[in-house]
């Protein structure tokens, strides 16, 4: 039996109804922000591929407290989920839920296209994050403000290194800034006016792709 998906942000939270029930209503948790599942991609996207996204989090934390995850996988004319705590390991626990692959296709692409949900500051970071070509290992995860007329876009190497970059920037003028700022990201990474630290606490090189200008981090 094939089930109803339904996708909608309200209070910067996204909600996911499956049959019209609020997964987050299930256990007191809530929706994710919308920032980590939609930027710099749309992880409700089912490719053949299996991938994971969030779906429910820890109302005051985020997922780094807790969440429910959901492994999703295209399957000819079918998306299957399965999906419960992140903390479950094997199937025993989780819940598969089966989707029209069309139907489940328009929802994901129509909230992939709204963007009424986004502050200024949101909209330059997807603006800079989107499709920006970055060194092998180093991902995009986020933008935040950094100050008066400042913006911080953090990078991670996995279980290596973050890097931090700061910008100026003009909240009245969040594409024009994003625009600037990506022009800078996309160009050599040595030239990044960015800060570095090493995730692993016995280590004092900076990463291998670092500029001369680089500083180390004080967090």
């Amino acid at each position: 039996m094939m089930s109803e998906l339904s996708l909608s942000v309200k209070d910067l939270r996204v909600i996911v109804r499956i049959d019209g029930e609020a997964v987050g209503s299930l256990d007191g948790s809530a929706g994710p922000d919308p920032w980590f599942v939609l930027v710099p991609v749309n992880r409700f996207v089912a490719t053949v591929e299996p991938t994971t996204a969030t779906i429910a989090c820890c109302r005051g934390c985020g997922p780094d407290c807790s969440a429910v995850e959901a492994r999703i996988q295209r399957e000819g004319a079918v998306v299957r989920w399965v999906w419960g705590d992140r903390e479950q390991r094997g199937e025993s626990g989780r819940r598969t839920t089966l989707f029209d692959a069309g139907a489940y296709d328009a929802e994901v692409s129509r909230l992939g296209a709204d963007f009424g949900w986004e502050t200024p500051l949101r909209r330059a970071g997807r603006l800079i994050l989107s499709d920006l070509p970055l060194p092998p290992g180093l991902v995009g995860d986020r933008v935040c403000g950094g100050g008066s007329g400042r913006l911080e876009v953090w990078f991670t190497e996995p279980d290596e290194y973050q890097v931090f970059v700061t910008f100026p920037w003009d909240e009245a003028r969040p594409d024009e800034s994003a625009a600037e700022i990506r022009a800078v990201l996309a160009g050599p990474v040595a030239l990044w006016p960015a800060r570095w630290h090493s995730i692993r606490g016995d280590r004092d090189e900076p990463p291998a792709y670092a500029g001369p200008a680089w500083q180390r981090a004080v967090l």
